[in-house]
């Protein structure tokens, strides 16, 4: 599980809290239900009324990826990717035909069937990168569900503040309770700032990243998978993909 992005949740929430103790304000004035109801209510039906039923519901299912540690490119994944060299090296596609598939990624492992059934690469290709780019156009739109939101919730924070706003005009004569109703009508635009740029949009870049990285796993066993189709040495799989694992592996240290 990736704890950075409960930690940074909790972080910025406690940052806006304590900011707002030291300048004298009081916890409770923060807490304004009829606000959260509103911010909440319009920024989840707006974001149902711009997507289909079915990527609204994967929008949601996505968000597990913000909380999944990112699949690494590493040695360990080029070292699949030999060994099968070597195999189909050895004893030709056929190989593939009996290999485990236990523990293979459903995307090499479509591309080991193709091999298997003996496609030519041109095909293997086509039809892998018809894969890639439905996975990437599938998870981006569900994905974005979380930027829209982020989109839409400061203009119900405002909604709300204009709502408040106009409840406190009936109030006017009674200066009492004018301050305090002001001060909770502006409560609504802080809820959608506050969940907009702490929670919607940082989602939206952390699903969005997650999808980049699995995408970048899946082209070097693509990469691999042609090679293996072109009859490569497993000396030139590693020459060529040996590039892209250190380039990853020096991003992730960065």
């Amino acid at each position: 599980m990736d704890l950075l992005t409960v930690f940074g949740a909790l972080f910025g929430a406690t940052a806006i809290a304590l900011g707002f103790w030291l300048e004298g304000g009081h916890f409770t004035t923060l807490f304004q239900m009829e606000a959260l109801v509103i911010v909440l209510g319009g920024t989840v039906s707006a974001v149902m009324i711009q997507n289909t039923w079915v990527r609204f519901c994967d929008g949601i299912k996505q968000l597990h990826l913000a909380f999944t540690k990112t699949r690494q490119v590493d040695r360990e994944s080029l070292s699949v990717l030999l060994e099968w060299g070597d195999q189909a090296k050895l004893n030709g596609m056929l190989a593939f035909e009996s290999i485990d598939a236990s523990g293979i990624n459903a995307f090499a492992k479509r591309g080991l069937e193709l091999l298997a059934n003996g496609v030519s690469t041109a095909v293997l290709e086509d039809a892998l990168q018809r894969e890639l780019v439905a996975y990437e156009r599938n998870r981006m739109a569900a994905a974005r569900i979380w930027q829209q939101a982020g989109g839409y919730a400061p203009t119900f924070g405002i909604l709300g503040a204009v709502l408040g706003l106009i409840h406190v005009t009936g109030h006017i004569l009674e200066p009492a309770q004018l301050g305090q109703g002001i001060a909770a009508a502006f409560t609504a635009t802080l809820y959608g700032l506050a969940l907009a740029n702490l929670i919607f949009l940082p989602l939206y870049g952390k699903i969005k990243a997650q999808v980049d990285s699995e995408l970048r796993f899946r082209r070097l066993y693509l990469d691999g998978l042609l090679a293996i189709s072109r009859k490569e040495s497993p000396q030139t799989i590693e020459t060529r993909l040996a590039a892209e694992v250190r380039e990853r592996s020096a991003e992730l240290l960065a």
